[in-house]
């Protein structure tokens, strides 16, 4: 049983191999990059910078690191890293906009106080 076990072993491993190399290889996520660098650039036109600047440095960081791994062939973690950077960004975009909402809202709010306050003075002449 053993004897049959050592003779299979080297036919096994050469399988292996040859079914390996037929894998294809991941390509280079080229339009993955392309999203995630459109992302990071809407949400700096969003305001990104001011409103949420771990965001959509994390999102930069991510591109970056995509970058090397996509040098170093390793186009697996780079499509990882690209889909990563993009959702931060997203989620920066995301948050600009509700900031700058909330800003709107409050301005909003000191204009219906100030005119109540006129109101109120003008009814107790």
């Amino acid at each position: 049983m053993k004897t049959g076990l050592k003779q299979k072993a080297p036919l096994l491993g050469l399988s292996l191999l040859i079914l390996s190399s037929c894998a294809p290889a991941v390509q280079p996520p080229d339009s993955q990059m392309a999203l995630a660098t459109e992302a990071v650039e809407e949400a700096t036109a969003a305001g990104a910078y001011e409103y949420a600047p771990v965001e959509l440095k994390a999102a930069q960081d991510k591109i970056n690191q995509a970058k090397q791994a996509m040098q170093s062939k390793d186009n697996v973690t780079a499509k990882r890293l690209l889909q990563e950077a993009e959702v931060d960004a997203k989620l920066a975009e995301a948050k600009s906009a509700t900031a700058k909402s909330q800003q709107a809202v409050a301005e909003l709010q000191k204009s219906i106080d100030m005119l109540r306050d006129e109101i109120n003075r003008k009814q107790a002449q």
